[in-house]
């Protein structure tokens, strides 16, 4: 009986036999791949844009027809970096409803 690891290098052939074969990386791994695309690049909004959609969830909010999901997940969001404001008091800021100095706790809509 045989060793359990031998692999047959009859079958293998070798370096010196023939020269035009790299044997030091796996074939799997061969330059002959095609490079992968890089993904494109994410669309960064401008401050415009974002009011428009962050306006569009406050009117739906002021309305009462936003989806309770969505007012949850805009109420998660961080503050803004910049401004130190809360998605909806940055909303007010920019729309001219309330300059948030010192920031309010409710929405113009709610506050009595």
């Amino acid at each position: 009986m045989g060793n359990s690891l031998d692999c047959g290098l009859s079958d293998c052939g070798s370096p010196e036999a023939d020269e035009s074969q790299d044997y030091a990386k796996p074939i799997e791994y061969s330059d002959a791949r095609e490079p992968k695309a890089a993904p494109p690049p994410k669309k960064i909004l401008s401050s415009l844009e974002v009011h428009r959609h962050l306006k569009e969830y406050y009117e739906a909010w002021k309305n009462g027809t936003i989806q309770p999901k969505q007012l949850e997940m805009l109420q998660k969001m961080p503050v803004d970096p910049a401004t130190g404001l809360l998605w909806w008091q940055w909303v007010e800021r920019h729309s001219g409803i309330c300059e948030h100095q010192p920031p309010r706790e409710k929405p113009a809509f709610l506050a009595s």
